[in-house]
């Protein structure tokens, strides 16, 4: 018999603040959230099989978001990553996507609401 688990969803940034916020934005969505502060952290834990994951690009550690997604790439393809990130520049986003992000989302007041509709719609579609 199966039964219905949380979905995984795992957190990378570095901000404590944000990840608070993020927390209680998903919270609705899945209680099986996994917090890390760098890129290090969050590919130790992939055996924990995320559905999605929701990084920042500056991180604590050696890796920065670009190089932790190319990791993510290379072990989980299918892993859909969201970039949340304040990184600015002229594409930036389109950097993202070609390395493997599924979406890219600019951190800002109004941001955290869409970032709850994003998960919330990937989680629906894979269950």
């Amino acid at each position: 018999m199966e039964f219905n688990q949380e979905p995984v969803i795992f957190v990378v940034e570095d901000n404590l603040m944000y990840q608070s916020l993020i927390a209680k934005e998903l919270e609705s969505v899945s209680r099986n959230i996994h917090f890390y502060t760098n890129g290090e952290a969050c590919l130790d834990e992939l055996d924990k099989a995320p559905s999605v994951i929701v990084m920042d690009y500056n991180l604590d550690g050696k890796l920065n978001g670009l190089d932790t997604l190319q990791q993510v790439r290379t072990t989980h393809p299918d892993v859909y990553v969201i970039l949340f990130s304040s990184q600015k520049g002229l594409n930036t986003k389109e950097v993202f996507l070609r390395y493997g992000s599924f979406d890219f989302l600019e951190k800002n007041s109004l941001s955290l609401r869409t970032l709850h509709q994003m998960v919330d719609g990937v989680i629906s579609a894979r269950s």
